[in-house]
């Protein structure tokens, strides 16, 4: 019996690692504010926009890599200049904890040690899906475009955001109301973001 409630926590644990795995992306960069997207494409993170400052998000992230498909709920608080993210399973165990600065290195806590997590590519994407264009248009020397309706199910306000390079696509970012797809092409996997509720702090 005691031998399998190991297996079951270790089979459970390795499902946690492989969420944070995807959310952390494949790609090692030397700086934390600067990602490299593909080669000769970065994003540098930047602060949050005003309209986002002093505001905070519950978010269900569920994250497809190699055909499995696994979930998480984010609380995520903006101000000025930071971003404070806090991780979890969504029956509510802690997975991991972040806090972003502008001017500082990350900070993160893991409650579920997992081996090479680079925690600028969550923030990263969590830029990708939150901050308006042309902000990320600055922020990124890649080909970034926006448009409005291109795909079935979106509103007229929804849009559909291209970062490419050389005609070839990199990743693309769908909004569909308040859900979001973010599918990085050359880095294989796709994450799904549904803001759940958005308080002012």
């Amino acid at each position: 019996m005691i031998l399998s409630r190991f297996r079951v926590s270790a089979v459970r644990t390795s499902m946690l690692a492989l969420v944070m795995l995807v959310l952390a992306g494949c790609i090692s960069m030397p700086q934390s504010h600067l990602v490299t997207m593909a080669p000769n494409v970065t994003l540098l993170l930047t602060a949050p926009p005003k309209a986002l400052q002093m505001q905070a998000k519950t978010q269900l992230i569920e994250a497809e890599f190699n055909g499995d498909r696994q979930s998480l709920l984010a609380q995520v608080e903006f101000t000025e200049t930071q971003i404070k993210l806090v991780a979890m399973t969504p029956s509510g165990i802690p997975l991991f904890d972040v806090l972003w600065s502008v001017a500082d290195d990350a900070v993160i806590n893991q409650y579920v040690p997992v081996p090479g997590l680079d925690i600028s590519y969550v923030i990263a994407d969590l830029q990708w899906v939150n901050w308006p264009f042309a902000q990320l248009q600055l922020a990124t020397n890649g080909s970034f475009t926006q448009a409005f309706k291109n795909n079935a199910g979106q509103t007229p306000t929804d849009w559909t955001r291209t970062l490419s390079q050389d005609g070839k696509v990199i990743l693309t970012v769908e909004q569909f109301d308040n859900r979001y797809i973010l599918t990085h092409l050359l880095r294989d996997y796709q994450i799904t973001i549904t803001e759940l509720t958005k308080v002012s702090l």
